[in-house]
């Protein structure tokens, strides 16, 4: 059996602030081999992201990892010195972000900012460097790549932009790109030519790919696993179509039934009461059960892990079971 690429166990990433510790990121485990794409999902501030940012060493003061261990292809990244970091991320992890404008520099072109970031890992020339970026962007879509290398971020649309940044990240032929919600900002159709893009990709160059997004719809079309994070935890995981035809958890059922697709037309949409729980504040025991329809005492307690065949949850009265 091939050996995993990434294995993350026990991962904590806590904010240390005034008002007290956010637990944005508390125990989280899971594992990813190499070609995979793994779909991370949940509301705003689950910490889809800062997990993202943890895995590449990139968690601004005042957070940090206090817990828990991140190996990559054997290497244990936790406590790993800051310019050894630098040299695997870019090389062979590699993360695109949601806004591609916080990624390029506006006042240099794009052939410029891809050849730095080739030239950052690799001895190559910059005729050598020119062609390799415009190989990359043609990959990505872009027409005329190699007269484009000449242009700017602002010549560039939104989904041009986002591909720009997707190429970068596979300039260095990663073994792992990190995608958070890389197009929650396009329109519909550039978000489906992306996601096709990014399959094909992953297909053919056998990169594994971390898609973190809120949306599900977009994961189901693109991973091959999904994980469901609520308050810093993982409260779902198992491959993509097994999670959403049969869900085991309550939340992820209510992700599922605000979706319109899921809704018949006339009807309103069904949707989570109450708010996300402040990570400085949470409830006792399961932390989703002040907006659990099925909670009751035994919810105080902290939630028992469930299997069912591939998938597992955190609940105490998982779906599954009750049907």
């Amino acid at each position: 059996m091939t050996a995993p690429l990434l294995e993350v166990e026990g991962l904590r990433t806590h904010f240390l602030t005034r008002a007290g510790v956010a637990k944005a990121v508390d125990g989280v485990s899971f594992v990813l081999q190499p070609g995979e794409i793994l779909g991370l999902v949940g509301e705003s501030g689950s910490g889809k992201s800062v997990t993202g940012f943890s895995l590449i060493g990139l968690v601004d003061p005042p957070g940090r990892i206090v817990g828990g261990s991140i190996r990559f292809a054997g290497q244990e990244l936790v406590g790993l010195p800051a310019e050894q970091m630098r040299a695997l991320r870019g090389r062979r992890i590699a993360m695109v972000f949601q806004d591609p404008q916080a990624t390029l520099n506006p006042v240099l072109t794009i052939g410029t900012q891809m050849a730095l970031a080739l030239q950052a890992h690799d001895r190559v020339s910059d005729r050598a460097a020119a062609e390799r970026a415009a190989t990359m962007l043609t990959r990505v879509g872009i027409p005329d790549a190699a007269a484009r290398l000449g242009n700017y971020p602002h010549e560039f649309s939104g989904g041009m932009r986002q591909r720009v940044a997707i190429a970068m990240a596979l300039l260095n032929g990663p073994e792992l790109i990190i995608a958070d919600e890389p197009t929650t900002a396009l329109d519909v159709s550039i978000q489906a030519q992306i996601l096709h893009e990014m399959k094909a990709l992953a297909a053919e160059s056998g990169t594994a790919l971390i898609w973190i997004s809120h949306d599900l719809a977009t994961v189901s079309a693109l991973a091959h696993r999904v994980l469901v994070m609520y308050a810093g935890r993982i409260v779902e995981s198992g491959p993509v179509g097994a999670v959403l035809r049969a869900p085991l958890h309550p939340y992820t059922r209510g992700l599922l039934d605000s979706l319109p697709a899921m809704t018949e037309p006339g009807r309103r949409l069904r949707q989570i009461p109450g708010t996300a729980p402040s990570l400085l504040a949470l409830p006792p025991g399961c932390p989703f059960a002040p907006r659990c329809p099925r909670a009751d005492a035994a919810c105080t307690a902290p939630p028992p892990r469930v299997d069912h065949a591939e998938r597992r949850a955190l609940c105490h009265h998982p779906l599954e079971a009750a049907a």
